[in-house]
């Protein structure tokens, strides 16, 4: 794997530089970065992810479709992630390395922001994991939808010190400081098992860029060349009738987005298995 260093802080967006940027933005006020919904989760929910070579997608998505109902209110869409770590990275070390308690913060988005104009809700998220089990708190905000599309020059979609407020309430407390490190974008479809209404989401097309600069090798769009099934439930046991999805020849994996993706982009280009998760490099 590529070098893991660190990244070299070098920070475009002071908190003036954020307040001088509101002022300046039509309609930008402290209400627009003020939460206009909560959602905390319970550690009952479980994750079980599998990824899916590119040869075998079109016979999961097909089968998938014929084991489970299209969720009705949200089918399919775009979603975009940029994720934070600290200069040193530890949050990144903390999933490779397997650590029962691990968390995640991340700034989400739906649907592309070519396609939105005026304000715009995006989700701060911590994520956190014990073991298996996993719980997610979110905090709704409301920004001008063009913070979207150029905030890989300045980091300017919520300011750092609502960052850090709503972390805090969230009882995120971090000593280092939080940098914007990861993009990561992907197709969702979602459905629902029929029988225990077990929600699983296939997630394909997912690509990554790099947000912090001096860090990889900062190839824009990177694609990873196969698919993520989720399977979200109370336990950690698949339904019975989701049995079917071991006839794809997949199996469980710790698998996390932001992982691979960072660790594909701090690959070499060129360099064997770049695009597959650690273990599971096709035979030739």
């Amino acid at each position: 794997m590529g070098n893991k260093e660190g990244i070299p802080i070098c920070l475009t967006d002071s908190e003036g530089t954020f307040e001088e940027q509101d002022r300046m933005i039509p309609n930008m006020s402290s209400k627009t970065e003020r939460a206009i919904s909560d959602q905390d989760q319970r550690w009952e929910r479980f994750e079980r992810k599998f990824f899916v070579s590119q040869e075998k997608t079109s016979y999961a998505r097909s089968l998938l479709s014929h084991i489970c109902l299209r969720d009705s209110k949200y089918p399919e869409g775009r979603i975009n992630s940029l994720y934070f770590d600290t200069a040193d990275l530890d949050q990144f070390q903390e999933s490779d390395d397997g650590n029962c308690e691990r968390e995640k913060i991340r700034i989400r988005w739906y649907d592309s922001p070519d396609n939105q104009e005026g304000e715009v809700p995006v989700y701060l998220e911590l994520k956190s994991k014990k073991g298996f089990a996993s719980r997610k708190r979110r905090r709704k905000i409301l920004v001008p939808a063009e913070r979207l599309n150029r905030f890989q020059a300045d980091n300017t979609i919520i300011s750092r010190n609502v960052i850090l407020q709503t972390l805090s309430e969230f009882g995120y407390f971090s000593e280092d400081l939080l940098l914007p490190v990861l993009l990561i974008t992907y197709k969702r479809s979602r459905f629902i098992d029929i029988l225990t209404g077990t929600r699983l989401s296939f997630d394909w097309r997912i690509s990554s860029s790099l947000t912090a600069p001096g860090l990889g090798y900062s190839e824009p769009g990177l694609m990873l060349e196969g698919e993520v099934i989720e399977i979200k439930g109370p336990s950690m046991e698949i339904p019975i009738s989701l049995r079917p999805l071991s006839t794809i020849g997949i199996d469980w994996t710790r698998f996390s987005k932001y992982v691979f993706c960072l660790e594909s982009q701090m690959e070499k280009p060129g360099s064997v298995g770049r695009f597959w998760p650690s273990g599971r490099i096709e035979p030739l």
